[in-house]
């Protein structure tokens, strides 16, 4: 008979009971001390605006571990008071992406591949990209973007493809999602790719549009309408 081996510190998965960016200390913490005990050596966060990239670059500060920003193309997203500007590649965030990257973070933009030329045909369209997209958020939008995250560093040649990462992703804004997965290529996602382990995420994945509106959905969005504050 076979017998196990430990995984690291094994610890079961935590579940948070609200959603959004009030989660994003704890889970960068919680992802932190995986990471760690499984000497893993990379960390993915999803990130539009910085300011989740810069809780992880605090987190994992001096212990190892390469920090993948992926963030969105320049855009714009809704808000309960306007437009949310959004992706490092936007002027406004010059500073916030230089930043990162003097600080040994990669910051890696590109297609996403669930909202590729397909979605053209509307976010509703009958299309793979949507039913992967749909069945992904059952286990709630930050398991989507976590993903999601991973497979575009892996496409963007910041990650290996079959190399374990923690990635992070989070509902609307923050983070409130960590997985540990062995990433692919976006074209070996059936193939290849796999969620090894759930190391946190929100009970309740809620379905309400705008995210922020629902009560489920927890944080501060004022500070969102600037870019970030840099220190240090």
């Amino acid at each position: 008979m076979l017998k196990e081996e430990p995984l690291g510190d094994a610890s079961p998965s935590f579940y948070f009971r609200c959603r959004g960016e009030a989660n994003t200390e704890k889970v960068l913490e919680l992802a932190r001390e995986r990471a760690l005990a499984l000497g893993i050596e990379k960390m993915v966060v999803a990130s539009e605006t910085g300011r989740s990239a810069l809780a992880a670059l605090a987190a994992v500060k001096d212990i190892g571990i390469k920090l993948i920003v992926v963030t969105h193309w320049p855009a714009t997203t809704w808000g309960p008071k306007g437009d949310i500007p959004i992706g490092l590649g936007r002027p406004e965030y010059a500073r916030v992406k230089r930043f990162l990257e003097e600080h040994g973070a990669a910051v890696v933009q590109g297609t996403r591949p669930l909202a590729g030329i397909d979605r053209a045909l509307g976010w509703a369209a009958p299309v793979p990209t949507t039913w992967v997209d749909k069945t992904l958020e059952l286990f709630g939008p930050g398991t989507k973007i976590a993903v999601e995250a991973a497979v575009m560093a892996t496409d963007a040649g910041a990650v290996a493809a079959g190399e374990e990462v923690v990635s992070l992703g989070g509902t609307f804004k923050g983070l409130d999602t960590a997985l540990v997965v062995r990433t692919s290529h976006s074209g070996d996602l059936f193939a290849r790719f796999a969620v090894l382990e759930l190391v946190a995420k929100p009970r309740d994945p809620g379905r309400h549009l705008p995210e922020y509106e629902d009560a489920g959905w927890k944080g501060d969005l004022d500070p969102y309408y600037h870019p970030p504050k840099l220190e240090g």
